[in-house]
């Protein structure tokens, strides 16, 4: 009994685990509308962050999407910290 418990169990754990993975079309639609603490709260930090001459910064993210398929983001801030816009890069 404690088996199949322990197998009820884990398979519990790995239905929370997806769960809690960000969605990549509410990844892409939240930019433009989101500020880096935002963005911060609903998606994690980013693997990788940069800052811009003009005040801005890029920061690079990366999700497993699907079949565990990568699929990398770079979002742009302004000066406000507000972000501005995305584009695809490949995944490292």
């Amino acid at each position: 009994m404690s088996l199949w418990f322990l197998v009820f169990a884990l398979g519990w754990l790995s239905l929370l685990s997806c769960v809690h993975e960000p969605r990549v079309e509410t990844f892409e639609n939240s930019i433009g509308h989101l500020t880096q603490s935002e963005l911060t709260r609903q998606f994690g930090y980013p693997q990788r962050l940069r800052k811009l001459p003009s005040g801005g910064e890029v920061w690079e993210y990366e999700f497993l999407a699907g079949n565990s398929r990568c699929v990398g983001y770079r979002v742009y801030f302004d000066h406000e910290l507000l972000s501005k816009r995305w584009e695809s890069s490949p995944c490292r």
